[in-house]
């Protein structure tokens, strides 16, 4: 600023009528020039955000051209300033066009039976600040060109490494094994990249050839048949051993019932005496000599 206000005053004290008019008006032009370039040549690297400063001209360029800046950043003009963000990104790969995409983006492997299986993904990464440079050396491609090209690459290798052990069948009933082992596939791919993934998820059911779905309904039908099946066969049987069990119980308790009666008769045999069966004929007796009939017709008295 002093160096623009330095050139004011020289052209003002040198300044005399209409010549020195224009010394003056050049002057304010060439501090409005001045200023316009260095404000062109600084800026705020935002919070979250890493700044690449690139040399395109000079002995400089090439693999080294570039250095890493945070806050203010003063540079050259003819260097081109690129900011990587380094805050969580979420990038979607999927053949829906409402997604953002005009194209189709979704990912199609081969299976272990050489069937081509698609699906949706979604993901959530970052840039690891102290890789930014390095990416950018390597890459030459600012971060929002990147995800849909050579991280892409990188998630759809992985995705072949794992699905190259399942068959189409084995993938479809096993998707949760296969989503983990593939986002850790992806995390160390990317990982040795400088890209920190956050999550990798499939957005939907897998997409199989129709034949092979219907093999698949077709087998989870009839494992739910036999299933019910057994749920019938051991039903009944259950019934069947409950009435085996109320068998075995009132059998039980008839035979308990026996043992006590035969208990109660033996006690009250052993209970009875000749003492006794004389008693219970006297307290029968009404007092009167027995009578009997004998074969003639007359009445046999029975002396006491």
């Amino acid at each position: 600023m002093r160096l623009e206000l330095n050139i004011i005053v020289m052209a003002i004290k040198n300044s005399s009528g209409i010549g020195g008019l224009f010394k003056i008006i050049g002057a304010l032009a060439a501090v409005i020039v001045i200023i316009t370039i260095i404000s062109s040549a600084c800026k705020r690297i935002d919070a979250g955000h890493v700044g690449l400063v690139v040399k395109l001209y000079g002995s400089e360029r090439g693999v080294q051209d570039v250095t890493e800046a945070t806050g203010w950043v003063w540079y050259n003009p003819f260097t081109t300033q690129i900011e990587f963000p380094t805050f969580v990104q979420n990038v979607v790969f999927t053949r829906d066009a409402t997604e953002g995409s005009r194209s189709n983006e979704e990912f199609r492997v081969t299976t272990k039976d050489g069937l081509v299986v698609s699906f949706d993904v979604s993901m959530n990464y970052r840039v690891a600040p102290n890789k930014a440079a390095e990416i950018f050396r390597k890459y030459r491609k600012p971060l929002e060109e990147l995800d849909k090209t050579v991280m892409r690459n990188y998630m759809r290798e992985a995705y072949n490494k794992v699905s190259g052990k399942y068959t189409a069948e084995q993938l479809y009933e096993n998707k949760i094994q296969f989503q983990n082992e593939s986002e850790a596939e992806i995390k160390s791919f990317l990982g040795r990249e400088g890209f920190v993934v956050e999550q990798v998820v499939l957005l939907n059911e897998l997409r199989l050839p129709q034949g092979v779905v219907d093999n698949i309904n077709a087998k989870i039908n009839a494992r739910q048949i036999a299933l019910k099946k057994e749920q019938e066969v051991a039903q009944e049987r259950a019934e069947a051993q409950k009435e085996v069990e109320k068998a075995k119980g009132y059998a039980e308790a008839m035979r308990i019932r026996a043992e006590a009666e035969s208990e109660y008769n033996r006690k009250l045999a052993e209970s009875i005496s000749p003492n006794l069966i004389e008693y219970e004929k006297i307290k029968k007796w009404n007092g009167q000599t027995p009578q009997y009939v004998g074969a003639g017709g007359g009445i046999i008295v029975q002396p006491k």
